[in-house]
């Protein structure tokens, strides 16, 4: 499967400053359900979100994620926060907030009330690239993962429509080109992989802007070879490609030499 056809890539915002709410940013971060519901008015049934409704931006708070490069050849997203969308500095959207904070039940109610209310912002990238999915992964809370998931297979209309919306939302790419597979795999979290190539069983098959796959990724740590044979279990046509033109069978031999 070509990658490249099969995958798009998340713009990073310009990063011009919006409205200050520091509440909104404050109950996203501890997963206050209920006052979310009340600064983004959510109704029944749910309604367009109103941009200049939603956003903040608080430039003192310690905003998540890591710097990446940008990727000018990449395709853009369907998504992408806007300075009047962000919450933190790092252009976060408050759902951004929410998944990178926690996955016990009450974030994952607080992202269901996002979502209920303002729907675009599940595949929206943040300054960085980084969709939710990228930053719940990053955060190691893998009943968010698997939650954010759900929401874009039931966005899809469940079924088989719902499916393809599952492995589109997986397929998301940062601004290195990344999946949140990579960043699983990083972590090393085998649940992590598990949900994500549930939802995808290619997933591993997309390689980074710098030409590395998941599985090169797993191999070059080398602190969990049991991830890489997860990853192979499967898809057996998985990418093997690394940066530079080498691939998992280099970055293996070379962990084999104590390099």
């Amino acid at each position: 499967m070509d990658s490249k056809k099969t995958t798009t890539q998340s713009e990073p915002n310009d990063g011009v400053q919006a409205p200050h709410r520091p509440e909104l940013l404050m109950a996203a971060r501890h997963g206050d359900r209920d006052r979310l519901k009340r600064l983004l008015g959510t109704v029944s049934p749910p309604v367009a979100l109103p941009v200049g409704e939603v956003v903040l931006h608080v430039e003192d708070v310690e905003t998540v994620g890591v710097g990446v490069d940008d990727d000018d050849d990449a395709e853009p997203t369907a998504a992408v926060v806007t300075s009047a969308e962000a919450v933190t500095v790092a252009l976060d959207s408050v759902l951004h907030v929410v998944a990178s904070s926690g996955d016990e039940p009450a974030f994952l109610e607080s992202t269901t009330a996002v979502h209920a209310r303002a729907s675009h912002l599940l595949d929206a990238g943040n300054g960085k690239g980084d969709t939710p999915l990228h930053c719940a992964a990053r955060a190691g809370t893998v009943r968010m993962v698997s939650h954010l998931l759900d929401l874009a297979r039931r966005g899809g209309g469940g079924g088989v429509a719902g499916d393809a919306a599952a492995r589109a939302f997986a397929r998301r790419r940062n601004s290195k080109g990344e999946t949140a597979l990579h960043e699983a795999v990083r972590l090393g979290s085998k649940a992590m992989v598990e949900a994500l190539m549930s939802a995808d069983p290619e997933l591993a098959r997309v390689v980074a802007a710098d030409g590395g796959s998941p599985l090169y990724l797993a191999v070059s740590l080398g602190r969990r070879d049991d991830i890489a044979r997860l990853l192979h279990e499967h898809d057996r046509g998985l990418s093997y490609a690394g940066p530079d033109g080498n691939n998992a069978l280099h970055a293996a031999v070379q962990k084999g030499k104590g390099n």
